[in-house]
């Protein structure tokens, strides 16, 4: 029956006929009931249907074939390489297709299969590494939005490098919660320079106000992802913060005033070369003058040693149990710590913990009233 399916199939002239004939024998060759030689003869006649000139019978192949462990891996990967409306299912969905074979496709394929490969599933490293590294952007988008894939950080970061100022990109990417920190903080960062570039928004504050306020933003959206950060990209994250200059003064205040003592410790050793342990020792038990030694190594200008000492006194005693205390009373501490300073940055420095004092006041009441309702 096959036999004779198959050699009907070779006589027809219409294409709609060869397509109705390629998916019987596509399903035929498929089947474990198929005898043996039908098998043989069906396969042998979907080897001559995939060179055929109607991209309909070869699509009708593919869609057959598309999800089945027992296609012939030949007619795969001779469809597989087809134009994107006849590879697409194969591209898609077939199991025959390796690592290799899609890191292969990858490279030869046009945009249009790239965009088809990054959207199957369980994409494995090699793969979406490739993609990430060499995909148009319509295929790092949609690798984006793949949750089945396995992206590793490096190709995270490639994407970003490659296509962080894309407008559709950030977005979804912002929202991967497996998005490492590092990528987080750059694409927050390429947010706030997109709105203190923007005309409107200096005609609407001005260009002082508007980078100022870009400013403080971004400080606060970093320490929001200091507090979702995992312990082991607290490194990786201060080398991005010292790389593109937003490791300030202010930002290294506002983290202690905040109580990021784990991030501290991360931020210490990496600036003074200090083994984390030794400063972690440190600033948990150690005397002040072994702290301030240390922060002299780190480059903190002297001016902010007294404040940080006196908000890592505050998180002792809490961490000890002996006092409740939170980032209203750290940051009166540092305060408190500047005395009398007269000092040029003593102002700055007093202005931003004000404004730390305030931000954690609003918190409090925006808690507050929404336990409430």
């Amino acid at each position: 029956m096959t036999t004779a399916i198959a050699e009907t199939y070779l006589r027809s002239t219409r294409a709609s006929e060869r397509a109705a004939a390629a998916a019987y024998l596509a399903n035929a060759a498929l089947a474990a009931e198929t005898p043996r030689d039908d098998r043989h003869a069906a396969i042998s006649a979907l080897t001559l249907l995939a060179d055929d000139p109607s991209p309909n019978v070869r699509a009708a192949i593919a869609l057959a074939l598309a999800g089945n462990r027992r296609a012939p891996l030949h007619i795969v990967l001779h469809l597989a390489k087809d134009q994107p409306s006849v590879a697409a299912p194969i591209l898609l969905r077939s199991p025959l297709l390796t690592e290799g074979d899609l890191v292969e496709l990858v490279a030869t394929l046009d945009a249009r299969g790239q965009t088809v490969i990054a959207r199957r599933a369980g994409l494995t490293p090699g793969v979406t590494a490739t993609l990430s590294a060499f995909g148009p952007r319509d295929a790092v988008i949609e690798l984006a939005r793949n949750d089945d894939a396995e992206i590793l950080p490096s190709a995270f970061r490639q994407m970003v490098e490659r296509f962080g100022c894309d407008a559709e990109l950030r977005e979804i990417l912002i929202r991967q919660a497996r998005l490492p920190v590092d990528c987080r903080h750059r694409l927050l960062a390429s947010i706030g320079d997109v709105l203190s570039q923007s005309a409107f928004v200096k005609a609407t504050i001005g260009s002082e106000r508007a980078a100022r306020v870009t400013r403080d933003a971004c400080a606060r959206s970093t320490v929001s992802l200091v507090e979702g950060a995992r312990t082991a990209e607290l490194s990786e994250l201060v080398a991005r913060l010292r790389e593109t200059g937003h490791l300030t003064t202010a930002f290294v205040l506002r983290c202690m005033a905040l109580g990021k003592m784990e991030f501290f410790v991360h931020l210490v050793a990496h600036l003074s070369t200090v083994p984390q342990e030794r400063v972690r020792t440190i600033l948990v038990s150690g005397r002040d003058l072994a702290i301030t030694a240390l922060f002299d190594k780190a480059g903190f200008a002297a001016s902010i040693h007294q404040p940080l000492v006196g908000a890592i006194h505050v998180w002792r005693s809490v961490a000890r149990g002996e006092r409740i205390a939170g980032v209203r009373e750290a940051s009166q501490a540092m305060i408190d710590a500047m005395g009398k300073e007269n000092s040029s940055q003593a102002g700055p420095v007093v202005s931003l913990l004000r404004q730390v004092q305030a931000d954690a006041t609003r918190a409090a009441a925006t808690e507050t009233v929404r336990i409430a309702a």
